[in-house]
């Protein structure tokens, strides 16, 4: 009894330092970047609309035809925004001290999607407590995938559809467990009403069945909600949410105390618990997106067209093949062949094994041996299945679209990882007679190969990825004038992920009056040049571009270009063909673009060039020690005409 004590209080503390290590990650904070969206769909669109900043919002905030509801990314990064505009006013008033600052920027909203992150663990939790299953374990695997770590700490809608399929989860498998319990109940209430003879029995067994709670509607419109608010924020919700919501219609239906017109009762009742939340969004959208104003509200000068349903522009526009090539078209095999084993590694094996075998049961026609349908791990694994398949129609496919899946697979197959051991409340004596057989040792290569591979990921995605982007950000922000001096800077930025132009904290371009007269003008300082990956005599030739135009023009400019280190040699070979100087002002480490991947074949080791092609150019230890880091850098450069080269 006290070993198992032990190992549970040890698993108790592991957890909690999991919980520690997911905050101070935020704060650290992770310099990688896995996805543009992560920024430009919530921390750049609010924070321009919030901080009154100059900002590039992407083409799904177009007002003519908006795809992205922000009903959600407001209520959640952008009250942390409207609190971080009102801080920083108290703070310049009374310190005269700045809170506003890219760190600032980037780390609350990361602070409030982890703070929100923690209702997966407890969602998780409830959902093994009420099922009598052991949680620790679980709960241990769940914090330490690069999913809850890395993903779970963004600002992706796809984080906020993980948090909504976990609390759905919890709802319904509640109500489940609770309809389960009572059908129970009432069955057997029933059979001995039935089978009493007196009339006192009878008349004591029908009071038995009055006190028995109804749980037709139970959680109803709480489930409902989160379908609402989980469908506007990504449409592609739906396909988690069809088979929780199909249990928890289904609850007892089959049974003689639950009729099948309850199953169409619920229905109604649910689409009418689904209007408010509806209405709340529409009206939200419309407000932001300028389709309504309390102006028309108040002369009651509204019509249809004043409304905004921004989930069925998504829809639209999805729909289209031609707009699914703008993003990139993927065989349909992608998530179920590369994105679970990617994200999910070793659980998401044992998912893939596990439906195959449930496959072949069917097959044989031993239906006996699959799970119950009224069971919790029917519901889980169809919840694994369903949203895979579905999403798996469409071409496009990214990893993040899947990571709500974490929650059913950590709940089925996290055991087979960590096993937990049972709680035994007595311990059998021993017997000095019996020969005493070693128990063997847990095989922990699951375990093993998943914590390599997490920490693998968290490496990569975490810190690595894309990496010197926001610290070339944060350094830039800092070093450029932009309120006092007069100085034009030109960024060009080539092969790397966009720089996030509301770190730069500039105020939008605007004429202040005084009088009906223009008293003083606020002008933009800042330009961006996106090149994306074009050939590096392309970005030589914008250079020059801008050099020249900077020349003609009367005010200074200062031109600069950030670059991924390992097309330095390609850029000084190009440059030298020109009047144009690169001057390396500063590298960023670590930085892994995949847009301009290391090419490990240019040099080589003295000792080892007889294992490599002619081509490979020796260098000493040390050479080759700083040419291979170099490679994880990005790096800025100053550009000047050659002789005109001022710090």
């Amino acid at each position: 009894m006290m070993k198992q004590c032990k190992k549970t209080d040890a698993r108790s503390v592991i957890y909690k330092c999991q919980i520690l290590v997911r905050i101070l990650l935020v704060f650290l904070p992770q310099t990688g970047f896995i996805h543009p969206d992560e920024i430009f769909q919530s921390i750049e669109v609010l924070a321009g609309k919030i901080l009154d900043v100059q900002h590039s919002p992407p083409w799904e905030f177009n007002v003519t035809t908006p795809i992205r509801s922000m009903t959600i990314p407001y209520f959640t990064v952008g009250l942390g925004y409207v609190f971080l505009r009102d801080c920083n006013f108290l703070s310049k008033w009374l310190f005269n001290r700045a809170l506003l600052t890219p760190y600032m920027l980037l780390v609350l909203p990361r602070l409030l999607v982890c703070i929100f992150s923690f209702v997966i663990d407890h969602c998780l939790y409830k959902l093994c407590y009420n099922n009598n299953e052991k949680f620790y374990s679980r709960l241990i695997i769940l914090n330490s995938s690069y999913v809850i770590i890395v993903y779970g700490t963004r600002t992706f809608s796809n984080t906020v559809e993980l948090i909504l399929f976990s609390l759905l989860l919890y709802f319904v498998c509640e109500s489940l467990t609770f309809s389960n319990i009572l059908l129970r109940r009432k069955e057997y209430v029933n059979f001995r009403y039935d089978r009493s003879k007196s009339v006192s029995d009878k008349a004591k067994f029908h009071k038995l069945r009055l006190y028995l709670v109804s749980d037709s509607y139970r959680n109803c419109f709480v489930i409902s909600t989160i379908t609402v608010f989980g469908f506007f924020n990504r449409p592609t919700f739906l396909a988690y949410a069809v088979i929780p919501i199909f249990f928890w219609l289904y609850r007892g239906i089959g049974s003689k105390s639950v009729a099948p017109l309850t199953f169409y009762s619920r229905i109604l009742v649910f689409i009418l618990f689904s209007i408010p939340s509806i209405i709340i969004n529409v009206l939200f959208d419309s407000f932001y997106y300028g389709y309504l104003t309390w102006g028309e509200v108040g002369v009651l000068d509204v019509s249809i067209n004043n409304f905004v349903f921004t989930p069925l522009n998504f829809v639209r526009y999805n729909s289209k093949l031609d707009n699914l090539a703008k993003h990139g078209l993927h065989p349909r095999f992608l998530h179920v062949l590369v994105n679970v084993p990617l994200l999910f590694n070793v659980v998401g094996m044992f998912a893939l094994w596990a439906i195959g075998k449930y496959l072949y049961l069917c097959c044989l026609r031993k239906l006996s041996q699959l799970p119950s349908v009224r069971s919790i791990k029917c519901l889980m694994n169809l919840s694994f299945v369903v949203p895979l398949g579905i999403l798996s129609i469409f071409p496009h496919q990214e990893p993040r679209f899947l990571i709500p899946l974490i929650v059913p697979l950590v709940y089925l197959h996290a055991m087979s990882i960590f096993p937990e051991p049972d709680r035994t409340l007595v311990e059998a004596p021993k017997v000095p007679s019996v020969v005493q057989t070693k128990k063997k040792a847990p095989n922990t290569i699951f375990l093993k190969i998943w914590l390599f591979i997490n920490l693998l990921f968290v490496i990569l995605f975490g810190f690595l990825h894309q990496g010197g982007v926001i610290q070339a950000t944060n350094y830039l922000s800092q070093r450029l004038d932009t309120t006092l001096s007069s100085t034009e800077y030109h960024i060009v930025t080539s092969h790397m992920y966009s720089i996030p132009e509301s770190f730069f904290l500039q105020p939008f371009n605007r004429e202040l009056y005084l009088k009906g007269k223009v008293s003083s003008t606020v002008e933009k300082k800042v330009f961006l040049y996106e090149e994306g990956s074009k050939d590096i005599h392309l970005i030589i030739k914008k250079l020059k571009l801008l050099v020249n135009i900077s020349n003609n023009n009367s005010k200074e400019s200062k031109i600069y270009l950030l670059i991924s280190g390992s097309l330095e040699d390609k850029l000084d070979f190009e440059s030298r063909k020109t009047n144009l100087k690169l001057h390396l002002i500063e590298r960023f480490y670590p930085h892994l673009s995949f847009e301009a991947f290391p090419d490990f074949s240019m040099y080589c080791l003295d000792v080892t060039k007889n294992f490599y092609d002619y081509r490979c150019l020796p260098l000493s230890l040390e050479q080759y020690t700083k040419w291979l880091v170099s490679l994880f850098s990005l790096n800025l450069y100053r550009v000047e005409v050659k002789g005109l080269y001022q710090r």
